[in-house]
């Protein structure tokens, strides 16, 4: 699976990425397979290199198999529900690419059970911490975790040397996902997790916009104390312009000298004034643009 290329469960990881302890025997017995279009580097394909382990089994066009399939054409997700299924006769995976996908002839893949991933976020290294774009392998485990087999799950990713992150990086999702009995349950957690996300992200959003306010309002309090002085000062015909530029450097003065922020000349020769206690890139940029004289 072309990674590169928004693969559907495809699989990439790198042959530096995996392990190549191919001598030892598994100890998995159901049957495992995949339908492989040739849409990536054979070499760096984790669903070829399952093959070449003889835990996956490549499957020709128009051969049947009843177990679930991880599949682009799946109407549902998988769920705890399929675990009997699993159980009887496996589980596969199709091994195209999103860039191609109008190239595979699903009618062509004999498949029973057509299932869906849910929200899960990768760990290989081409798509590290990128949700939906698991590998094969990934796509594969992850059927086996969501159905709470987690031995399996174990089995494949204990091949690739990166592969104990993708249980950890998933696990409190993966643990949620397989106490749920049927794919109406384990979509309700994908959503409310998801909503979960989308709050926390709103809530960095706003913890940025409280920071700028924070700096306002101590940049408006060093301008009361100093009202007094500024009225006393022998230059009470500047202009207004002039006299807030004067408050203002005298503000930020005063918190470069609490060590709250430091000031930066860039080539130019223009002052900015950064936020010592956030090292965010973001929060430095909208500090930058709020303080820049």
């Amino acid at each position: 699976m072309d990674t590169e290329h928004e693969p559907t469960g495809g699989a990439e990881g790198g042959e530096d990425g995996e392990d190549d302890d191919e001598g030892t025997k598994s100890c998995i017995t159901v049957p495992l397979g995949m339908w492989d279009f040739d849409h990536c580097d054979p070499k760096r394909c984790s669903g070829r290199k399952l093959a070449r382990m003889g835990l996956v089994k490549e499957f020709r066009l128009g051969q049947v198999f009843k177990g679930v399939v991880m599949s682009p054409e799946g109407k549902q997700v998988v769920s705890r529900a399929d675990l009997p299924i699993m159980q009887q006769f496996g589980a596969a995976m199709i091994d195209c690419s999103w860039a191609r996908i109008d190239e595979v002839p699903f009618n062509r893949i004999k498949a029973h059970h057509n299932r869906l991933l849910p929200y899960l976020v990768a760990a290989n290294p081409v798509n590290y911490g990128k949700p939906w774009r698991l590998n094969c392998v990934e796509a594969l485990a992850a059927a086996f975790y969501v159905v709470g087999w987690d031995e399996i799950g174990d089995e494949l990713m204990s091949k690739f040397k990166w592969g104990h992150g993708f249980k950890e990086l998933n696990a409190l999702i993966l643990k949620e996902y397989a106490a749920c009995e049927n794919n109406t349950e384990v979509l309700q957690v994908q959503n409310e997790w998801m909503a979960k996300i989308d709050r926390e992200n709103l809530l960095r959003e706003e913890s940025k916009f409280r920071d700028y306010a924070d700096l306002t309002a101590k940049i408006c309090g060093s301008d009361s104390e100093n009202g007094s002085e500024d009225d006393a000062s022998d230059h009470e015909d500047d202009s207004e312009d002039e006299d807030d530029s004067e408050i203002s450097e005298r503000a930020m003065a005063k918190l470069v000298q609490q060590g709250l922020y430091r000031a930066v000349t860039d080539r130019l020769g223009n002052v900015t004034y950064v936020k010592n206690e956030e090292p965010s890139a973001d929060d430095v940029a909208d500090d930058l643009a709020a303080t820049t004289l």
